[in-house]
């Protein structure tokens, strides 16, 4: 116990910020004894004289304790501190502890605030903690120009997971262009959702704006597991549609059947399913945030009852909040989408 609070004040303390092994010792600290983490450090949000990084310091730790115990006392520290570096600690640590009581707060904190970062921050928060009381305002993300703020689509409705597909489906024909394209992108490419194939297509013949039925397609494209139903698509754009950068990609798809079949079977063959190995590699990516780990390995073990917790850990990967994790993202979702077309290759 007292190395891990050694630990924190040399983080709470150090003129710049501690190395990342410092973070790190804490986390694993606090994680064997968080409930005595939190009962020594809740009195020292009560004292005087502390630094910023003090502040900051401790509230993160004790978001790190995910004791409800806490709830109250950050809140406090949120609403009586002037720091935007404690603030912005306080609003984590708040929904890395969770709860309703916690969401209602950061509720309360997005509708107190006009500004546009500092609201984001909130929805991305709102989005790690799964709260469907925010999926509303999270339109909001939806909202901006996908070319310049896809990004923020991916975080918020990631890390939202399976409970945002309802909302994004109803979203998907909107009058509003930038909402159906973020709509349609994060449902393909971010969700992967199998219940959006039917409304994708529908939304395909409906869709006036060329560039946007273009992004439709690669979203079906990428999460239509059947290879029938894929071929079936693709010929009926092939017979119906004039745009010719439309033809082109279906007739890409249709060409190439025969190699996404042997890939299946390859990825079939490697499949050396184990539980226990599952786990063992799971566990080492998610506690990293998908930093440590062999997805080679976790692929090789997986089946698709392991999708739950493969789309867990995408969401854990996205708690990084960082453009590179976008790429260990997907890499689970190729896991995702083999299993699933392995299943269905399978007789």
């Amino acid at each position: 116990m007292d190395d891990v609070l050694s630990k924190i004040e040399q983080a709470a303390t150090s003129e710049e910020k501690a190395p990342s092994s410092v973070y790190e010792a804490v986390a694993e600290g606090v994680e064997k004894n968080p409930a005595e983490v939190s009962r020594k450090l809740l009195p020292r949000l009560q004292e005087k004289g502390l630094t910023e990084r003090q502040l900051a310091t401790y509230v993160w730790a004790l978001g790190l304790t995910k004791e409800p115990t806490a709830l109250e006392p950050i809140m406090d520290l949120h609403r009586r501190s002037e720091s935007t570096l404690v603030k912005q600690n306080s609003l984590r640590a708040l929904a890395t502890i969770g709860g309703k009581e916690a969401g209602k707060y950061l509720l309360s904190a997005l509708d107190s605030t006009t500004d546009k970062e500092i609201r984001f921050n909130i929805l991305n928060l709102l989005g790690q903690m799964q709260c469907e009381a925010a999926l509303p305002k999270m339109e909001e993300v939806l909202r901006k120009d996908p070319r310049e703020f896809y990004w923020q689509s991916i975080f918020v409705f990631g890390k939202m997971g399976d409970k945002a597909v309802p909302f994004l489906l109803q979203k998907v024909g909107d009058k509003n262009r930038n909402i159906r394209a973020n709509a349609v992108n994060i449902l393909g490419t971010g969700l992967i959702a199998p219940e959006a194939v039917k409304p994708l297509q529908d939304q395909f013949w409906k869709e006036t704006d060329t560039e946007l039925r273009s992004v439709t397609m690669d979203s079906l494209l990428r999460i239509i597991a059947d290879l029938a139903q894929v071929r079936s698509f693709c010929e009926e754009v092939v017979a119906k549609e004039k745009e010719e950068n439309l033809v082109k990609p279906a007739r890409k798809a249709i060409e190439s059947m025969d190699r996404v079949k042997a890939a299946i079977a390859s990825a079939a063959k490697a499949k050396r399913v184990s539980k226990d190995s599952f786990q063992q590699e799971y566990a080492r990516l998610f506690k990293s945030a998908g930093k440590k780990g062999d997805y080679k390995a976790l692929a090789a073990a997986s089946t698709i009852d392991d999708e739950p917790k493969l789309k867990a850990l995408r969401q854990r990967i996205l708690q990084r909040d960082s453009d590179e994790a976008f790429y260990d993202y997907q890499k689970v979702n190729e896991i995702i989408l083999m299993n699933r077309m392995i299943g269905r290759e399978r007789p």
